[in-house]
Parts: structure tokens; sequence; C-alpha cells
């Protein structure tokens, strides 16, 4: 099960963990999206963004759980 991380006596929650690691994902992989002409064509880039960081975070739940590290 994952449980919160203590850095330096505070308490940081799993799911925080998971939410920072999933921006920091999405930070690395939309310069990479960026480069693609359609992926510069599309509406409201900051919406997909969002988007793709909630997706990102999805993926990252079903894999912890999928492993087991997540109850």
């Amino acid at each position: 099960m994952l449980n919160d991380m203590n850095v330096g006596g505070v308490f940081i929650p799993g799911l925080l963990t998971i939410a920072l690691i999933s921006l920091a994902c999405t930070l690395l992989l939309v310069p990479l999206l960026s480069c693609s002409k359609r992926f510069c064509r599309l509406p409201c880039r900051p919406l997909i963004d969002f988007s793709l960081c909630i997706v990102i975070f999805y993926l990252l739940l079903q894999a912890l759980n999928a492993l087991g590290l997540l109850a």
C-alpha cells in the first residue's frame, strides 16, 4: 500500500506524490508533443495539457494498482 511520505518531519500524502509525478511527466511530454504539427493546431492548448496530466495521473494509478502498491 502506498503510504504517506515523511520528508523532514512533514507528511506528504501518497496521492499528492503521484500527482506531482504525473505533473513532472506532463511537463516532460508536452515539449515533445509540441514538435508535432498536429499538436500545435489543436484548439485550447491549456485544456489539452490539463487533460494530458489527468490521463497520466490515471495511468499511474492503474499501474500502481496492478503492481499491488496501491490498495
